[in-house]
């Protein structure tokens, strides 16, 4: 199994405890993903046949941020080994520190059932890793299907000594054209995260 496909959550989940970093807006977005088109506040990726609104008032996250964030998130669980260059980044944006949306994708040569392998350890190795690091987490598995596409839901919340929640995150899978497209919405209340999944639930694959 190619690493990457584990390690792509375990570094989202890292991402939003650090926090995503956004860059000013600006016109020429086309910049900020490795692959997909933009126009207006609708992005389109060609490889998966994705597209998606974003809010025109909410910040287009830069894509040196997440590679930033990458390797610092890597080093936060003493990865050497991962090799991050097979991964496509796509639309990522934010309204603030704590509320931000990520998409990216990479290719998979697996069938279904090395899919399924590769969700089950994801998900195994996301909880591992807060169990490790003494951090109060809750986990709910699901489903969710998007335009014909039936995505694997991971949805993890961090809570402090006092079993209060202070940060969550949903995490999706699914295998779209050939490839393994991972989606996280990071919330800290119900509003942002509703404003981000209705989005994503009214995005397209063609």
């Amino acid at each position: 199994m190619n690493l990457r496909h584990a390690i792509i959550p375990v570094l989202s989940i890292a991402l939003f405890v650090i926090g995503a970093c956004g860059s000013p807006a600006k016109k020429d977005y086309s910049k900020e993903v490795d692959e997909g088109t933009f126009n207006g506040n609708k992005y389109t990726s060609q490889a998966l046949g994705w597209t998606m609104e974003f809010p025109d008032n909410w910040i287009i996250t830069s894509k040196s941020s997440l590679e930033s964030l990458d390797e610092r998130s890597k080093a936060s669980v003493n990865d050497t080994s991962s090799n991050m260059s097979g991964i496509k980044r796509t639309l990522a944006f934010q309204k603030n520190f704590d509320n931000n949306f990520q998409s990216s994708w990479e290719d998979f040569s697996g069938d279904e059932a090395a899919y399924k392998r590769v969700i089950a350890n994801n998900h195994v190795m996301i909880y591992t890793n807060y169990l490790e690091r003494n951090m109060y987490t809750d986990t709910v598995p699901g489903k969710l299907t998007v335009s014909g596409v039936t995505f694997d839901t991971f949805e993890v919340s961090l809570n402090d000594k006092e079993a209060k929640v202070f940060t969550t995150q949903l995490l999706m899978n699914a295998l779209v054209k050939g490839k393994f497209m991972t989606v996280t919405i990071s919330y800290n209340n119900d509003a942002d995260k509703k404003k981000m999944l209705d989005l994503f639930k009214k995005s397209t694959f063609n």
